[in-house]
């Protein structure tokens, strides 16, 4: 079976994470990212931006001001963890009631610190994510002349 060459293939990328608990017990963690987002992904998350400050063009000119936007930190990050996180270890805890199905009640519920190593964690997921489809296409673009 060929991929789709249309839409994101859904494939995943495994983060292992060190937290250390109030009780001063470090404990292993393991995060099951999103190797990329779709655009109905992408679109979802942004919703966190909770109002642009300069309208933005659909197509800009060279000589167009960057648009700025705010950022609404504490919906984004829910968002964000909505949408990058497939899986994680929390989920498969051995004890069946410290089991935490990896969603925004779950995340809500993280002791702040933990809750912080998971998110710093998404964040370099998704910079890495930015950065690599920065990456120059391997073809060049066609021409838009006619014969």
């Amino acid at each position: 079976m060929s991929v789709n060459p249309w839409v994101v293939a859904p494939e995943t990328v495994r983060v292992d994470l060190e937290w250390t608990g109030p009780d001063g017990e470090v404990r292993p963690i393991w995060l099951q990212l999103k190797r990329e987002l779709s655009t109905g992904e992408q679109r979802r998350m942004m919703r966190g931006l909770t109002s642009v400050t300069q309208e933005v063009a659909r197509v800009r000119g060279a000589d167009a001001p960057p648009a700025t936007a705010k950022l609404e930190w504490a919906e984004y990050s829910f968002a964000r963890m909505e949408t990058y996180i497939v899986d994680w270890s929390l989920a498969h805890d051995p004890e069946p009631s410290h089991r935490l199905a990896p969603k925004r009640a779950s995340y809500e519920a993280l002791h702040q610190s933990l809750f912080g190593v998971i998110d710093d964690a998404v964040d370099e997921h998704e910079k890495a994510v930015a950065e690599a489809g920065k990456a120059p296409a391997a073809a060049p673009k066609p021409s838009t002349t006619s014969p």
